[in-house]
């Protein structure tokens, strides 16, 4: 088994060191080789255009896609990231790589400080909303064509409590080492049920 994730700052591990990010730890619990193709700031137009070079010619038996987060932050339209994500899904089927598809773990707003985090173009609220309606299409896509799906949504629904303590200093948005330990197990329960 060889895993290749493709993603944006929340794959990469953004503020935080790379051994710390959410790929990383899920080699070391399930002793196979993850490759981090997280590259932050990429939309799912950029992940599309570099997936053969990062994906398929690396030949994994599996890809994590976890896209959409900085479409919505430009305010993308909902059913263009869609064509993308699929379309990698497609590419990656008919190159014999088993495609696994992710949902984003929530922002936390609370946490956000205003004045340091650049706003998305239509507002928090609105990105809120789509990125809501991103995660049930998604969920659909993947329940129509019976996808794999790893919700990244989950530990941080299920522990609201610890929200904050998932997030470093004035960002809301990308999870500091314990957020991404909550993700890699998430991912790690997802694929043993694969």
């Amino acid at each position: 088994m060889k895993i290749i994730c493709i993603g944006d700052s929340l794959t990469e591990g953004l503020g935080i060191s790379k051994v710390d990010a959410w790929p990383t730890i899920l080699q070391n619990e399930l002793s196979v080789e993850v490759i981090n193709k997280g590259i932050s700031g990429d939309t799912s137009t950029g992940m599309l255009s570099r997936f053969y070079h990062d994906v398929i010619l690396n030949n994994p038996s599996h890809v994590i896609i976890c896209a959409g987060g900085n479409d919505l932050w430009w305010d993308v339209e909902i059913n263009y990231i869609l064509s993308n994500i699929y379309s990698m899904v497609k590419q990656a089927m008919h190159n014999g790589i088993q495609p696994i598809l992710a949902i984003h773990p929530p922002i936390h707003i609370d946490h956000i400080n205003h004045e340091e985090v650049w706003e998305p173009i239509a507002g928090f609220d609105t990105f809120v909303l789509k990125a809501q309606e991103l995660a049930n299409r998604i969920e659909k896509m993947v329940k129509v064509n019976q996808f794999n799906l790893i919700d990244f949504r989950i530990p941080f629904q299920q522990h609201k409590n610890l929200n904050s303590e998932f997030f470093e200093g004035t960002d809301g948005v990308h999870p500091n080492e314990l957020g991404h330990n909550a993700l890699a197990k998430q991912a790690y329960q997802s694929i043993i049920e694969l």
